[in-house]
C-alpha cells in the first residue's frame, strides 16, 4: 500500500503542476502576469511555494491511510520523507515544463528522471560488481557514465522506504541526509528553471 501511495502521490503532483502551469502558457495568462511590474523570479518562487503546499497536503492525506496498518511514528517519518520527495518532483516538473512547454514532453522528462533516480544506485552496483568481469574500453566508458549519473541524480531510493513501516527501521535522524539532498537539488533545479525562464521571450 505504501509503495502504491508513494507512486500515486508522485503522479498526481506531477500531473497537477504540469497541467495547471501549461494552461497558463497556452491561455496567455503568463504573458498578462509578466506584463505587470513583477519579476520572473518572484513568479517562479510563488508557483514553487504554492505547489509545495499542494504536495504537503497530498502527502498528509495519503499518509493518513497508513496509520491503520503501521506504527504512528514510522508513518510520520514516512510522511515527512514523502514531502521531501514531492518537493523535488515539483521542482523537476517546473524545469521540464519551462524547457519543453508541452504536457507530454514534460511528463515524459519528469518520469524518466524520477525513475532513473530511483534505480541508478542499483545500476551502479551491478556495473561495479558484475558477475562476469569486463575490461573493454566500452565497458569502462559505460561504467563511468553510470558513476557520473549517481553524482548528478538524487538518491531517491533512500526516500520514503516501505521497510520503515514494515520493520520499524527508521528514526528521525534518517531524515537529516534526505533533507540535505532535498535542499541541494531544490536549489540546483530552481537555478536551471530560472535560467531557462529568463531566457524565454513571451
Amino acid at each position: 500500500l505504501s509503495g502504491f501511495l508513494r507512486m500515486s502521490a508522485v503522479v498526481i503532483v506531477t500531473m497537477f503542476v504540469v497541467s495547471s502551469t501549461v494552461r497558463e502558457l497556452h491561455d496567455k495568462t503568463l504573458e498578462m502576469i509578466l506584463a505587470m511590474p513583477i519579476r520572473r523570479g518572484t513568479y517562479y518562487l510563488g508557483k514553487l511555494i504554492g505547489f509545495i503546499h499542494i504536495a504537503v497536503i497530498v502527502a498528509v492525506i495519503f499518509s493518513l491511510l497508513l496509520f491503520v496498518y503501521a506504527d504512528t511514528e514510522a508513518v510520520m517519518i514516512w510522511a515527512v520523507s514523502l514531502v521531501f520527495e514531492l518537493v523535488l518532483v515539483v521542482a523537476l516538473s517546473l524545469v521540464m515544463l519551462f524547457t519543453f512547454n508541452q504536457v507530454p514532453s514534460a511528463l515524459a522528462g519528469v518520469f524518466i528522471i524520477y525513475g532513473a533516480s530511483r534505480i541508478v544506485s542499483s545500476i551502479y552496483l551491478m556495473s561495479k560488481y558484475p558477475i562476469i568481469a569486463h575490461t573493454s574500453m566500452a565497458q569502462k566508458f559505460m561504467d563511468g557514465i553510470v558513476e557520473v549519473m549517481t553524482w548528478l541524480l538524487p538518491d531517491l531510493h533512500r526516500f520514503t522506504q516501505t521497510d520503515w513501516l514494515t520493520y520499524h527501521t527508521a528514526s528521525w535522524e534518517t531524515l537529516a541526509p534526505l533533507f540535505g539532498q532535498t535542499l541541494i537539488y531544490l536549489v540546483f533545479l530552481s537555478f536551471i528553471a530560472l535560467f531557462d525562464f529568463y531566457r524565454k521571450n513571451f
